[in-house]
């Protein structure tokens, strides 16, 4: 296991058949390790709930963005030049 660095540990699991055939399906097809094939897949998996999590949070900011400029547009009508 050397090709994932130091950092890296052995880990068992139990996984249904259709798992097992398609990791060693897409190992054969890609020409790279099973270990690749479930490290690639929880990666996606991570940048995807990343990905949600900031458009939550981004949904959530322009709610309050937005909330912020209607409190501060009667401030600034007097310094706006017509």
């Amino acid at each position: 296991m050397t090709e994932y660095g130091p950092n890296t540990k052995p880990f068992n699991v139990r996984l249904p058949f259709w798992a097992v055939d398609y990791i060693d399906r897409r190992s054969e097809e890609r020409g790279v390790t099973k270990t690749q094939i479930v490290v690639d897949a929880l990666s996606g998996l991570r940048a995807q709930e990343l990905q949600s999590l900031m458009r939550e949070g981004y949904e959530e900011m322009a709610a309050l963005d937005r909330q912020m400029a209607q409190d501060a547009l009667p401030a600034s009508l007097g310094s706006l030049p017509e």
